[in-house]
């Protein structure tokens, strides 16, 4: 991690510590060890793990020490290569994640990565958006890369306990498009924006987003 990361980063909020960081470096290795025969993320972005991918997740870890109390249980729903949750759960080490994906692979490699950083606050579970226990468990829930927002917020505001918040990473083109049926969705849903958080990310000229909703009623 370089001089411009590290003061993103900090900027953000996020100070990571030796063995922080040495986790993520783990993480990093192994994920592009394995990508070659599993397609976890785009070879072009292989150099460029730690500001696209690794910084993008952290960009949340502010907002979820604010939003939550310690010890609260957060879902990564379509994990897919362990982004946001994997760095998050380096990072942010009192609270609990659980990262979930439909493809077995992938929750196979995500559990090695696991153990091979040593990170006890983690636990994947190979199952899609929706499935699982039919209670609201989480008191958040994660999606950064998604199809449309219209179309996940239902499923993930119903994984949420009263109160809680769902964190929507989108970018500046996907705010900017129109959503008539957003707010259809919202009410129907029983939900409210509660905030948008932007950032920039080192070598890059326009800011992303991640977009909080609180679920407001059961």
């Amino acid at each position: 991690m370089n001089d411009e990361l590290k003061s993103a980063l900090a900027a953000w909020g996020v100070e990571l510590s030796g063995p922080q960081t040495e986790r993520l470096g783990i993480f990093a290795a192994e994920l592009i060890t394995n990508n070659a025969v599993m397609n976890l993320i785009s070879q072009k972005d292989e150099p460029l793990i730690w500001q696209r991918h690794i910084a993008d997740s952290l960009a949340a870890a502010p907002l979820l020490r604010r939003l939550l109390k310690p010890g609260a249980l957060i879902a990564d729903s379509g994990t897919g290569a362990g982004f946001p949750g994997m760095p998050l759960a380096a990072a942010l080490e009192n609270f609990r994640f659980e990262l979930l994906d439909s493809n077995g692979k992938r929750c196979a490699f995500l559990g090695r990565a696991a153990a091979a950083m040593k990170i006890s606050n983690a636990a994947v579970f190979q199952r899609r958006v929706g499935e699982g226990p039919k209670s609201p468990r989480y008191a958040a829930v994660l999606e950064r890369a998604m199809g449309q927002l219209e179309n996940i917020l239902p499923q993930c505001l119903n994984m949420l306990t009263q109160g809680g918040v769902f964190l929507a990473w989108q970018s500046a083109a996907q705010l900017a498009a129109p959503r008539p049926e957003l707010e259809k969705v919202m009410h129907k849903a029983r939900a409210g924006l509660a905030e948008k958080f932007s950032y920039r990310l080192p070598g890059e000229q326009e800011d992303r987003f991640i977009v909080i909703f609180r679920k407001l009623g059961k």
